[in-house]
C-alpha cells in the first residue's frame, strides 16, 4: 500500500500493548481543525494555513454603551444593509501565517524557524477610471478599484453586543484574516439601505451613495416640512422585490426603510435637534444624516463566536488539493474530509 500507519492497541485479556504495522491504498484525513491533523498532512508534504476564527459577531462597545448610537436597541434588524471593510496594509496576509512541511526523524513534524527576509519595496499600484470629489475627499470608479475593500449585503441585527445577522457573518468569513490581522480592532462601513439606493438610481438619481440619498432626504423638506425629521423613516421601497436576488428584502413595497427606534438614533447621531421639522432642515443637516445613513462608522472592538459551534478560516492549502474529489495533488490516494 501507498501507506504505512502504526496501529498500537491494548489486549483486552492479557492487558499487554500490542502494537503492528499495517498498510492501506489510501487515507483520508477527516480531523478538522485539530492540531494533530494538521501535523499528519505537514508530515505528508503539505503545506498548512495556520487557522484563526471565522464566521463570528461583531462586537462594538462604543455604540452600544450608554450614549452610543446603538444603546437600547437589541433585536432591532434591518433587511437589507451594506458592510464594508477596507483592507489596509497592516490587514494584508502574513507570511507567518503559512507552515511549510518539515519533516523529522521520528516521523513526526516541526516548524523550523527561519530567517527573517528584508522586506521588498511593494510596487506601485495604479487605477484609471472616472474620479469624483465629494465633500469628504474623492469618490468613483478610480478610487474604488484602487481601494481593496471586501463587501457584503444581508440582513443586520443589532445586539446587546454589537452586530449580527447574515451581513456580519458573510463579512467575517471572507475577511477572517484581515480582521485576525488588526485583531478585531477596525472600522467597518455600514450602509443601512443599499436597495434604496439602487431603487433610486433606476428612476434617475447619481452620483455617489451620499449624493442619492441626499437627494431623497432633501425632497422631504418640501413634502412633508412641517413634520418632525425623528418622527420616523420617511424613505419606502416602492418597487417589487427580485425574487432570484438572495440578499434582498423580504419587507413589503411601501414600508420605511428604517425601523422607527433606530432611526430617530441616526438622527440624533447626525447632529439634528429632536424637535425640528423637515422644512428648518438646513442642507448641512440633511447632508450629515445621509452620510449616516450611506456610510456609518462601526469600529469593531472584538468578535463572538457560537459558543461550541466555532468555525475556523485555514487548514491545508487548497491548491494542493484536488477540489472534484479532495484528493491531495502532493500524495496520491491521500483524501481531505
Amino acid at each position: 500500500g501507498n501507506f504505512a500507519i502504526n496501529v498500537s492497541s491494548r489486549s483486552t485479556t492479557t492487558s499487554t500493548k500490542e502494537e503492528s504495522k499495517e498498510y492501506f491504498d489510501a487515507l483520508i484525513l477527516a480531523t478538522g481543525s485539530f492540531p494533530i491533523g494538521h501535523q499528519i498532512a505537514r508530515s505528508l508534504g503539505h503545506k498548512v494555513i495556520k487557522p484563526v476564527p471565522s464566521l463570528f459577531t461583531f462586537d462594538t462597545k462604543e455604540l452600544v454603551r450608554e450614549g452610543g448610537t446603538f444603546h437600547g436597541l437589541a433585536g432591532l434588524s434591518v433587511q437589507t444593509a451594506r458592510l464594508t471593510l477596507t483592507v489596509s496594509d497592516e490587514m494584508k496576509p502574513d507570511n507567518n501565517l503559512t507552515e511549510q512541511p518539515t519533516s523529522v526523524d521520528d516521523g513526526t513534524t516541526a516548524s523550523k524557524p527561519k530567517k527573517k527576509k528584508r522586506k521588498k519595496k511593494a510596487p506601485a499600484i495604479t487605477q484609471e477610471g472616472p474620479l469624483l470629489i465629494t465633500h469628504h475627499g474623492i469618490s468613483g470608479p478610480a478610487t474604488l478599484r484602487l481601494s481593496a475593500a471586501i463587501t457584503q449585503e444581508g440582513p443586520l441585527l443589532i445586539t446587546h453586543h454589537g452586530i449580527s445577522g447574515p451581513a456580519t457573518l458573510r463579512l467575517s468569513a471572507f475577511a477572517a484574516r484581515e480582521f485576525h490581522a488588526v485583531k478585531y480592532n477596525c472600522e467597518v462601513k455600514l450602509h443601512f439601505c443599499p436597495k434604496f439606493e439602487e431603487q433610486q438610481r433606476r428612476l434617475g438619481s447619481t452620483g455617489g451613495s451620499e449624493d442619492v440619498l441626499m437627494e431623497a432626504l432633501w425632497e422631504m423638506t418640501r413634502l412633508i416640512p412641517k413634520r418632525r425629521v425623528a418622527t420616523g423613516c420617511p424613505l419606502f421601497m416602492t418597487e417589487n422585490i427580485d425574487e432570484n436576488d438572495v440578499t434582498s428584502t423580504t419587507e413589503a413595497p411601501n414600508a420605511p426603510i428604517i425601523p422607527k427606534r433606530l432611526w430617530a438614533a441616526l438622527v440624533t447621531h447626525s447632529s439634528i435637534p429632536p424637535d425640528l421639522v423637515w422644512g428648518g432642515a438646513s442642507k448641512a443637516m440633511i447632508r450629515s444624516l445621509a452620510n449616516s445613513l450611506a456610510s456609518f462608522p462601526l469600529q469593531t472592538t472584538g468578535f463572538s463566536s457560537f459558543k461550541e459551534e466555532f468555525v475556523t478560516a485555514g487548514g491545508v492549502f487548497l491548491k494542493e488539493v484536488q477540489l472534484t474529489n479532495m484528493e491531495s495533488k502532493i500524495r496520491p490516494g491521500l483524501f481531505m474530509a
